[in-house]
């Protein structure tokens, strides 16, 4: 078969399958893979092709900041997104000339976003919208002609110029940023000739129609370099994205990169004795959880019967450790330093000379520990092999679109096979008394749920406890500050006779003398307090963050409801009969996601800086430092744990919505699948002649081959 002839074979199916619309979930997901696929096959019927290049990753993972440094020099032309509100998927082409167009969301996706916002609840799909709304400053005619006008072209002079027109469109406090779904720039850059860079959104955008689009471009890519923060390496949320947001098929080669390295090493360095050691240390541990989780990842690809993408994700276990800013304090002059590189580079160089005796960074090091020459390398390997990959791609989008076709293809010929069973054996009241039987069980199921969940909860506030105490305990690590020895040279005057005994007009003559004399002195270093007290506060934040995402896994729930469901379901009561219901609980099961814990860190420091310089040399002000330091660190404690302690019973009202929402929705589908068995019993002889017909139809008795 041609793809041609598969085409049309979506084409001519998806058209006898319209009277059924509506009816079975499957005949939508039809009608989806028809689009993709002539989607696919519209963009190798161009003669140049775009090799498509995708950066994906958390928010705040530092993709804008690495394709600034890929493609610009540095130059901050893409704005980095602080918050999911703003971090909207931008697409990279070339054009002769600096072209920003965007497209905004289309009303009824505003207007979606606009009724969430008002929709009480603490999810962040609610605080979001209501951020985006609250950004919305332009009068509500602007707003509404926007989002009618759909796309605009906005034209520079030049690169400079095209920055501060998009920081309008994609800036934290751009007047359109709020209406912005995509970006996409034209830039005059000849290494963009035949190829396209997309920056997606970070993890689970909520914004939904934001998601879609993203989706959408995702599986149009080529190649992905995924990023992921040294620091919480591969965490739930890095899991779930590339579970979710990566595509079943269509990728070709896969780049994983450990970024932000240098925040890691200023965690870990102060435990180790080198820089050698540190990287050692960091290598090993980043290296083996990548070994297990993308082991873990492709054997759940490879189960679900995608092995080339299984593969794909099985070779990256040796992940690469970048960081930009190593890279920029080597590449980039000093003036175009962000605050947080000159901070991250003050602190790196503080922490060699008083950890590791006295160690001076080289220019080697820096280089190796950005690692953009392997980066480079991968990105220009992609596109040295562009015409191989992308046939790679076309040799694929036939054999793919049948695997996806044939799966869909026999979920609905189950789907059709039970209704018939369901309308030749079965009766109304039958059903009616299935449906009770079903609900008891859902029932059954919710309250087993319900006691999973509150052992779980259990094990969680005893942990909470734990953690809680370790990280008090902790603060004794923390709380000394060092009496450094300075050294300062002091002019000292002195009083010479002049005086000769042969010259008498001399005698009683004098003058003053100056020599430099090198004073020893104590004194306490207000860096080193800030630093003591931002160190306390990561070490907090990231063993909260690691223990509280590793207590409930996503896919364990889903594990332990599944298995729960197949006890439900294996009832030998004569009164329930659990296949017409089955699917419903699967999918029901595999909507269920769970909230990822983040701790936003402020600068715990700010009111040392504020109050103290550098060097603290009298005892009253010893003191006083002393005091605030000391204040400093219970401050983050307590802010830690009342952080902390938030979460925990965020997730356990979550816990109960799971609950809940799978109750309900559980008990919504069987109600639902039971009226539209009733519509059909109605009409039963017509009903089963019309499934018969369908059956017929998906079985490949009536599509012309």
């Amino acid at each position: 078969m041609t793809t041609q002839q598969h085409l049309d074979t979506l084409k001519q199916l998806n058209t006898q399958l319209k009277p059924w619309h509506g009816r079975f979930d499957e005949i939508a997901e039809l009608l989806s893979l028809q689009t993709a696929f002539a989607e696919k096959l519209a963009r190798f019927a161009i003669e140049e092709l775009q090799l498509n290049i995708a950066v994906m990753g958390q928010v705040k993972a530092g993709k804008s900041s690495f394709l600034n440094a890929l493609l610009f020099d540095g130059r901050p032309v893409l704005p980095t997104a602080a918050t999911p509100k703003t971090a909207n998927l931008t697409r990279i082409s070339y054009g002769e000339q600096p072209i920003l167009e965007v497209e905004y969301y289309q009303p009824e996706e505003w207007q979606d976003i606009c009724q969430l916002a008002t929709q009480q609840g603490d999810t962040d799909h609610t605080k979001v919208a209501c951020e985006l709304v609250q950004m919305v400053k332009l009068p509500p005619q602007d707003v509404q002609s926007l989002l009618v006008q759909g796309k605009q072209q906005i034209e520079a002079n030049n690169l400079d110029d095209l920055m501060g027109k998009l920081n309008q469109y994609a800036g934290n406090d751009g007047a359109y940023t709020a209406l912005v779904k995509m970006i996409r720039l034209y830039l005059p850059i000849e290494e963009l000739k035949g190829f396209d860079v997309i920056d997606t959104p970070g993890m689970n955008d909520p914004v939904l129609s934001r998601t879609q689009k993203t989706k959408e471009e995702m599986a149009r890519c080529d190649v992905v370099f995924f990023l992921s923060r040294s620091g919480q390496f591969l965490d739930q949320s890095d899991i779930h994205l590339l579970a979710n947001q990566l595509p079943q098929s269509g990728v070709k080669r896969m780049v994983l990169v450990a970024g932000q390295y240098d925040a890691l090493l200023l965690d870990d360095g102060f435990n180790r004795a080198s820089l050698a050691q540190t990287e050692a240390n960091l290598t090993k541990r980043i290296y083996n959880r990548a070994s297990v989780e993308m082991g873990k990842l492709a054997e759940q690809r490879r189960q679900a019967g995608r092995e080339e993408n299984a593969n794909l994700l099985a070779q990256l276990t040796n992940p690469i450790l970048s960081s930009t800013f190593a890279h920029g304090f080597v590449k980039w002059p000093k003036d175009r330093w962000s605050e947080a590189m000159q901070h991250v580079y003050d602190n790196l160089v503080e922490m060699a000379e008083d950890e590791w005796n006295g160690y001076q960074w080289t220019k080697a090091d820096w280089l190796r520990i950005a690692s953009f020459e392997q980066l480079t390398q991968a990105y220009q390997q992609a596109r040295s092999d562009k015409q191989q990959l992308l046939q790679c791609q076309r040799e694929s989008i036939l054999p793919e679109a049948k695997l996806a076709f044939t799966d869909v293809l026999g979920c609905l010929k189950q789907s059709v096979e039970r209704r018939i069973h369901t309308l030749k054996t079965q009766d109304i009241a039958e059903l009616e008394k299935q449906q009770q039987a079903c609900e008891l069980q859902i029932k059954r199921m919710s309250s087993r749920l319900e006691h999973v969940i509150e052992n779980q909860l259990g094990e969680i506030n005893e942990q909470q406890r734990e953690i809680t105490q370790e990280l008090k305990q902790s603060m004794s690590r923390y709380d000394q500050l060092k009496t450094r020895t300075g050294t300062e040279t002091n002019e000292v005057s002195y009083t010479v006779s002049t005086s000769r005994w042969y010259n008498p007009f001399s005698w009683g003559s004098s003058e003053t003398r100056y020599r430099t004399v090198s004073v020893n002195y104590q004194y306490l270093s207000a860096s080193d307090a800030i630093e003591q007290i931002n160190r306390y506060a990561r070490d907090c934040r990231n063993d909260i963050e690691n223990n509280f995402n590793g207590l409930i896994s996503i896919h364990k729930l889903r594990l332990d409801l599944r298995r729960t469901l197949v006890e439900e379901l294996q009832t030998k009561r004569a009164d329930f009969d659990p296949a017409n219901f089955r699917a419903t609980l699967e999918r029901a099961i595999n909507r269920l996601e769970l909230p990822v814990l983040k701790l936003d860190m402020d600068d715990m420091g700010k009111q040392i800086s504020r109050q103290f310089k550098d060097e603290i040399r009298s005892n009253d002000q010893m003191d006083m430092l002393k005091r605030q330091f000391n204040q400093a660190l219970s401050d983050v404690f307590e802010q830690m744990t009342k952080s902390f302690a938030q979460s925990i019973r965020a997730l356990a009202q979550e816990l109960k919505t799971v609950q809940e929402c799978l109750h309900h929705d559980l008990t919504e589908s069987v109600r639902n699948e039971l009226t539209s068995l009733k519509d059909d019993f109605d009409k039963h002889s017509q009903a089963l002649d019309d499934y018969f017909v369908l059956l017929d139809i998906v079985s490949g008795g009536r599509i012309q081959k």
